[in-house]
């Protein structure tokens, strides 16, 4: 299976069993059989990338876990029209730095204006008492699907629960399932 990381992380991928592994830097690219593996900007707590993989006519980009910063904006640049992107959206926050935030929450979806947008990142918890002392999270599926209609009117939102399959065949996306109340 291989694997594209952040350059500098390939021994940490070995360790945890992947032996196929292409380490890239923002704008690097891998060439994946039939798919097309660009690195993009993040910004986090540890080193990390997030990635546009072109293949077949669609373009998806996966925001990992990145805050929301100005570099991303040329993702839009780069691969104009952006079929799905998964975009982490729970807002964590540090509450012990000030409430640094280091996870976006829905804003890079209005430079992107994906045909298709799913929230991702959003069920994240470090623990009670971490979430409780350390932590704060304002992103929701919710608040992302409010905010994505503001920002990117055309701009599909679809709301999957854990392990929910999602087929993208350049037409149309499958109904969003109803979100269950809280």
């Amino acid at each position: 299976m291989p694997f594209v990381v952040k350059r500098g992380l390939a021994a940490q991928a070995r360790a945890a069993g992947f032996a196929n592994i292409t380490e890239v830097d923002p704008w690097e690219r891998a060439d994946l059989g039939g798919l097309r593996v660009t690195a993009a900007p993040a910004r986090h707590s540890v080193p990390e990338v997030s990635f546009a993989i072109e293949g077949d006519g669609q373009a998806v980009f996966f925001g990992g876990d990145t805050l929301r910063i100005a570099e991303l904006d040329e993702v839009a640049t780069r691969f104009g029209r952006i079929d799905l992107a998964l975009l982490p959206v729970n807002g964590l926050a540090i509450r012990p730095a000030f409430n640094r935030q280091v996870v976006m929450t829905a804003e890079l979806a209005g430079v992107l204006r994906p045909r298709l947008a799913v929230p991702i990142h959003y069920a994240y918890t470090a623990g009670p008492v971490r979430d409780r002392l350390l932590l704060k999270y304002d992103g929701t599926p919710e608040r992302f699907t409010t905010a994505l209609r503001a920002a990117a009117p055309t701009t599909q939102a679809r709301i999957l629960e854990p392990g929910e399959p999602l087929t993208v065949n350049g037409t149309a996306a499958p109904e969003p399932p109803q979100l269950p109340r809280r």
